[in-house]
């Protein structure tokens, strides 16, 4: 059985999934139907293990005011809704985003898997956020593969991000545009190729 170091270390789903949201994206606010969506876990447990970060200190809680309905006469009515974002003063913070880089990787043979159930991939290249490398790469995740099953993509890349607490700057071509470009040296490609990066499944032989 697979299991997350993050979930073992801090004891539940739900509470390590909140943790790297706010961890990795700590110039973001975030309503809590956000961070429902995100990291898709249920709105109980999600508000139980929010409430307990805000006692930590580690997320801050505030207010934000938003333009709801435009009432009879024409004008905008205001209503204010409580915001979070990670308190970036904690005292720990940046050992946690150490913490969180290192042991938020994605299983291989579990990535694997859900890849190989979209459809006919030839190529799966990791990079970025599957390498520890998020600030010096371009993209984190390319395919290349034919007659896709874009559905099921989507889901795994949701289920993905969720896991991850980050999104994922991905890339799919086909493989007669892939091949087009490699031959034209697209320098896209080639930034991929060339630097850090991990092929997951590789059936072109590159």
């Amino acid at each position: 059985m697979e299991h997350n170091i993050l979930e073992n270390l801090f004891g539940s789903v739900p509470r390590a999934r909140i943790l790297r949201l706010f961890i990795r994206n700590p110039e973001e606010r975030f309503h809590f139907e956000a961070l429902v969506s995100r990291s898709q876990i249920r709105p109980k447990p999600a508000r139980l293990e929010l409430r307990k970060l805000i006692r930590f200190g580690l997320v801050l809680a505030g207010m934000e005011r938003i333009q709801g309905r435009k009432k009879s006469k024409g004008k905008a009515s205001w209503r204010k809704i409580p915001i979070y974002q990670a308190n970036k003063e904690f005292v720990a913070f940046r050992e946690l985003q150490d913490l969180v880089g290192r042991a938020s990787v994605a299983p291989r043979n579990k990535l694997l898997r859900q890849l190989n159930a979209v459809g006919r991939i030839k190529l799966a290249v990791l990079s970025g956020i599957f390498i520890n490398n998020g600030d010096h790469s371009r993209i984190d995740l390319l395919i290349v593969g034919d007659n896709l099953n874009r559905r099921k993509f989507s889901a795994f890349l949701s289920h993905t991000e969720s896991e991850l607490g980050k999104s994922i700057q991905h890339t799919i071509m086909d493989t007669e545009e892939f091949q087009y470009r490699m031959d034209m040296y697209d320098r896209f490609l080639r930034d991929i190729l060339e630097y850090p990066h991990e092929k997951l499944i590789n059936k072109l032989n590159l």
